[in-house]
């Protein structure tokens, strides 16, 4: 498959930001207008024209989906990888690489917040 163009790979970046801050901060607040614009622009390049993982990225990125909250990093995953094929850009190890060195924080992956101690 051939290499995205500038714009689509900059709005997967910002996807990709916006699903890792889901991870280290919890939901996003509204009305994040980036993510909004990377969701429309590929939409509007999608070869399906299915709005499914566009419109359920954005609720699980907003915490106002049905996931659990701890899984819905990885739903929200889930729905790049559809966008990402929709669009016609594999989700592979060269796109995440890609992807890292794309990205305001170029750290490979942000530590997960510590967890409450149980006793």
């Amino acid at each position: 498959m051939p290499k995205p163009n500038r714009t689509t790979f900059i709005a997967l970046v910002v996807l990709d930001d916006a699903i890792r801050k889901l991870q280290t901060g919890g939901p996003l607040k509204p009305p994040e207008h980036g993510v909004r614009l990377a969701l429309a622009y590929l939409y509007s390049a999608c070869l399906s024209k299915n709005r499914d993982p566009f419109d359920t990225l954005w609720l699980t990125l907003l915490g106002r989906d049905r996931q659990p909250p701890d899984l819905r990093v990885t739903w929200a995953g889930t729905q790049f990888s559809r966008i990402c094929q929709d669009v016609g850009v594999p989700h592979d190890i060269k796109l995440i690489d890609a992807l890292a060195k794309g990205r305001a924080d170029p750290t490979p992956n942000h530590p997960r917040p510590a967890q409450p101690e149980t006793t």
